[in-house]
């Protein structure tokens, strides 16, 4: 899938959750609820034990035989946090240069990006905590900022090697229940629902990416199109040829992928009257964001994309 609006790379992703992995764990639920659509075996791999890449080079040659063992070829590894993986060592000193010799040669072993997490200092706000070899030996710094309670996340590029570094982002967030605890309160997670390129209120650009949702609703009107569209010239008859479909293909299609299902003891109809709703509000932002377009014809409205 894109992300942000940009192409990717696919490649299998080790995730080494040093810090937290239970949140970790609840993050990748999360993410597999709010996308429904997501392949049979997605590559991730997530490593809960804190490796000590801080004062040697065992830990790392131990991964590395580790992630060989099964026959996996990382494209990203994340270490995250920095200070759970520094074991005793010196984050001002010496432990930060074994931190970033080790990051180094993972990177090296299997030609992979890794990307760490770290924290910023306490009196500097834009600057990572530490030796200032970690800021030389990163290609990339991305500094990551979310006010108290907002839904939001602003990424902000510091530094990005060879290239252009005026590229600010902002992810916008959303809270998904995947299930009840044994008092019966919700558990959940956060996701991120869509990226824009630009970080609100400062440079007013619009959003350039679809949320999930949108994007699956997208993929389900190209199937339907594709399997009963018919041909049709919306702007009359020396306009171009689109290949259009009717509503009902598409809703079937969006109840059995997206709609939201019964809750205990819910009355059909109430169910069907929440599923109608819920088709329609997802039509009427794809049309008003212009990701499809529709037109009625002898009574039936025609949908077609772009």
């Amino acid at each position: 899938m894109d992300w942000a609006g940009r192409r990717v790379t696919q490649a299998p992703v080790v995730y080494i959750a040093a810090e937290g992995s239970g949140g970790v764990k609840k993050r990748k639920v999360g993410f597999e609820k709010a996308n429904p659509n997501l392949p049979a075996h997605v590559p991730f791999y997530l490593v809960s034990a804190a490796p000590n890449f801080g004062t040697g080079q065992e830990d790392r040659r131990a991964l590395i035989a580790s992630i060989e063992a099964v026959g996996i070829i990382p494209g990203l590894i994340i270490i995250d946090t920095l200070a759970q993986t520094l074991g005793a060592g010196d984050e001002n000193g010496g432990g930060m240069l074994q931190f970033v010799a080790n990051a180094t040669a993972l990177a090296n072993h299997f030609g992979a990006f890794v990307l760490i997490v770290h924290h910023v200092g306490l009196g500097d706000e834009e600057r990572e905590r530490g030796h200032s070899s970690l800021i030389g030996g990163a290609d990339v710094r991305i500094l990551c900022r979310r006010k108290d309670r907002e839904l939001a996340t602003t990424l902000k590029w510091l530094k990005l090697k060879d290239e252009d570094t005026t590229i600010t982002l902002k992810a916008h967030l959303a809270r998904v229940i995947i299930g009840q605890d044994e008092d019966g309160d919700d558990i959940s997670t956060l996701v991120v629902e869509r990226i824009e390129d630009g970080a609100e209120g400062e440079n007013g650009k619009q959003s350039k990416a679809i949320a999930p949702k949108q994007r699956l609703l997208m993929d389900m009107i190209a199937e339907a199109i594709s399997e009963s569209g018919e041909p049709f010239r919306p702007f009359g008859k020396d306009g171009p040829l689109v290949s259009a479909v009717g509503d009902d293909p598409i809703r079937r299609r969006y109840y059995a992928r997206i709609a939201e299902k019964a809750a205990p003891d819910e009355d059909k109809g109430k169910l069907a009257e929440r599923q109608r709703k819920a088709f329609n509000r997802s039509i009427a932002a794809a049309l008003d964001s212009k990701t499809l377009f529709a037109c009625e014809r002898e009574g039936k409205r025609l949908i077609w994309l772009p």
